[in-house]
């Protein structure tokens, strides 16, 4: 990379409202790494997401567009990002860690792609891509676990998938991640749960 062009860091964050980022906004949440981050960028204190549902919203981040532009307005859409190729094509190596949430896990039939519940049985645990036009990827496709609803140990899955599942003897991660520390509000996704805090997809 040469040094006339900077480094470009996306980091995406789910189900958590603006005020959950650090000490410089209301709730005074402590999150070091971030604040860091802040203090040495750019903050948009006022912006707002055009879609609170995962896929549309990723769609928009990638493409600079609304959904009624891009045309992803619902989660189950493939979507077929372009900022990557934008920045392959001005010389950048670009790469994406964590759940990429381009493509549907839950499908009745195989799509093909390493996200899906089904098509990742086509991509060994040591594929990296190229995956939606970025050069190296490092996937989780199990996505959230709930508290009430039974987990499912997908047929195939990527990255995160057989690290999790080499750990889950018995389904013994699956009973640490449901079981909740007090005080126990009994809430359905949100409980501050025992498994380690390095066994979750986010670390």
């Amino acid at each position: 990379m040469s040094k006339s062009k900077p480094n470009i860091l996306f980091i995406t964050s789910d189900m958590q409202r603006g005020d959950c980022f650090g000490a410089f906004e209301t709730r005074g949440a402590g999150v070091p790494h971030v604040e860091m981050m802040a203090q040495g960028g750019t903050r948009y204190s006022n912006y707002i997401t055009p879609n609170p549902i995962c896929m549309p919203s990723r769609a928009s981040i990638l493409t600079g567009m609304l959904p009624l532009t891009h045309g992803f307005f619902d989660n189950g859409i493939d979507l077929d990002p372009g900022v990557a190729t934008q920045l392959g094509s001005k010389g950048y190596n670009t790469g994406f860690v964590g759940k990429a949430h381009f493509s549907t896990f839950e499908t009745f039939k195989p799509t093909g792609t390493p996200e899906c519940r089904f098509g990742s049985a086509n991509y060994d645990e040591n594929w990296t891509g190229p995956y939606s036009r970025f050069d190296h990827v490092e996937l989780v496709t199990m996505g959230h676990l709930f508290r009430k609803r039974p987990p499912e140990v997908p047929p195939h899955g990527q990255h995160y998938e057989h690290w999790f599942n080499a750990r889950n003897k018995d389904g013994a991660a699956f009973k640490l991640h449901a079981t909740a520390l007090p005080p126990d509000t009994g809430a359905a996704n949100t409980w501050n749960s025992v498994l380690p805090a390095a066994w979750h997809p986010s670390t």
